[in-house]
């Protein structure tokens, strides 16, 4: 190119290239921030739902259990035998309307000292043996066989419960998803900001550019 001084337009080229090359580097940077914004949004939804539990509880009321369906998927199967049916309709309910109140994410995000769980756990366990034993011919429990699944019922039901409040011994979940976001928010806005300071565009086509 004539009349063009060959250092400036090297040097034009190379200017534009490091900012193009910020530009990329910038945007990198924010989608892996993005990304992981997203992904430690899942794990605190992941750490507090409890929808699974109650689900794995329900369907232990109900005598089913994982196995090959008819068209050959696994999924929840009903027992054939009643027998093997602990609770009737009225009975599954009435042992839900109890664990929904204990396995919720308001337990998941509280601040239990181990030893008051253990309280919440023993009183509760008292109540539940005293409520069956007074109801459980109401609630499906009307044979012999049936009533051997009494304390395993129980038992099962304390243990399912125990898992939530652990979660929140000493606040440890609510601390957690506070100091992953507090992360998630400073790694933002760090990575916001732009990895190169903001000059002057060059165009290597325009030599007025190039002083």
């Amino acid at each position: 190119m004539e009349g063009i001084d060959d250092e400036k337009y090297i040097e034009a080229l190379e200017q534009e290239n490091t900012l193009l090359k910020g530009k990329d580097i910038g945007t990198a940077v924010n989608l892996a921030g993005y990304g992981s914004a997203t992904k430690n949004e899942n794990l605190i939804t992941f750490q507090i739902e409890t929808t699974e539990l109650l689900d794995k509880l329900e369907h232990f009321y109900k005598g089913e259990y994982i196995g090959t369906l008819e068209n050959g998927d696994a999924g929840w199967v009903k027992p054939k035998d009643k027998k093997q049916i602990p609770l009737n309709n009225f009975g599954v309910s009435a042992m839900m309307e109890i664990v929904s109140k204990y396995v919720d994410k308001n337990t998941t995000l509280s601040y239990y000292s181990e030893m008051r769980i253990y309280e919440i756990l023993g009183d509760l366990g008292e109540e539940l043996v005293i409520y069956i034993l007074s109801n459980y011919e109401k609630m499906g429990m009307d044979d012999n066989f049936k009533k051997t699944k009494f304390r395993l019922l129980v038992i099962t039901t304390l243990h399912m419960i125990e898992s939530t409040y652990r979660k929140a011994i000493g606040g440890k979940t609510i601390e957690e998803i506070n100091q992953s976001r507090i992360i998630t928010q400073t790694d933002s806005m760090g990575r916001s900001l732009s990895p190169m300071p903001t000059k002057r565009r060059f165009n290597i086509f325009n030599p007025r550019t190039w002083s």
